[in-house]
């Protein structure tokens, strides 16, 4: 087990140093594939396949740049280490079985979405894509070593669910303020989640979760002076990645805590 989970942390790292890729490359409309090695945004000097370890060269190179010295970006070491950290926890959570792909593909998918987002105030549809053909995938896989079609119908039908009820909150939030309550981005990204999660209990988890976080750190930077309370845009993508991770790792936990604190198990 132990060779397994330093195998998983180091692929997570790697995974995550692609992922750095995707988060620099795609706001930008640059291809992640060409030009093939990676490059200092500032001078532009490809970077050799030694100063491109994970963590390592970052901490070897003190965070800065070993041709023009510019300080590196603190978002590449965390995104790869989150991920490394998350792989490995998708492990011990779900041991070497099918549903560790399923947890791996997923955080692949949600960490770059949320780190877009965030920055950009966009969800590319690129990630969106890759990731509704690629989750397809391995429901289909897992449904068919289950002997199970339903598993593959309840994430399908979870899919729809999770565009739909993000459609409709968007909708009525629309009506209310008045202004567009919520992007289009948002709801591919319910699609997406709803596709890896399946239907209910896990999309309302998603739902209240990310509505809870949001208002909580929303009403922190408005304190703090990081946002205004009137006009300025808080994307809701992170809160939703929050969520879904959550109910990833501990969505039964969470459903059987809400059900015995309303009374109902």
């Amino acid at each position: 087990m132990i060779a397994m989970s330093i195998l998983i942390f180091v692929l997570g790292l790697a995974i995550g140093s692609f992922l750095n890729v995707c988060i620099y490359r795609l706001p930008q409309g640059l291809s992640i594939h060409s030009p093939r090695r990676s490059f200092c945004p500032e001078c532009g000097t490809p970077i050799r396949f030694y100063d491109n370890i994970p963590i390592l060269s970052y901490l070897f190179l003190r965070g800065r740049c070993r041709h023009c010295d510019t300080q590196i970006s603190k978002v590449y070491p965390l995104v790869e280490l989150t991920t490394g950290i998350l792989f490995l926890f998708s492990l011990y959570r779900f041991g070497p079985t099918l549903a560790l792909l399923h947890s791996c593909l997923f955080i692949s998918l949600l960490i770059p979405i949320a780190w877009i987002d965030a920055r950009w105030y966009i969800i590319p549809n690129a990630i969106i894509l890759v990731g509704l053909i690629t989750g397809t995938a391995v429901i289909l896989l897992i449904a068919l070593a289950r002997h199970n079609p339903g598993y593959l119908i309840e994430h399908l039908i979870g899919a729809v669910a999770g565009g739909a009820s993000m459609g409709l909150i968007a909708a009525v939030g629309t009506f209310l303020f008045r202004k567009k309550a919520m992007g289009g981005g948002d709801i591919k990204l319910m699609i997406l989640i709803g596709l890896f999660l399946g239907g209910w209990p896990h999309l309302l988890i998603v739902i209240m979760t990310s509505a809870f976080t949001g208002s909580i750190i929303g009403v922190s930077l408005v304190a703090i002076g990081k946002k205004s309370g009137g006009g300025s845009r808080i994307p809701y993508g992170p809160f939703l990645v929050i969520g879904a991770t959550l109910d990833l790792f501990w969505g039964n936990e969470i459903w059987g805590s809400y059900l015995r604190l309303i009374g109902w198990q």
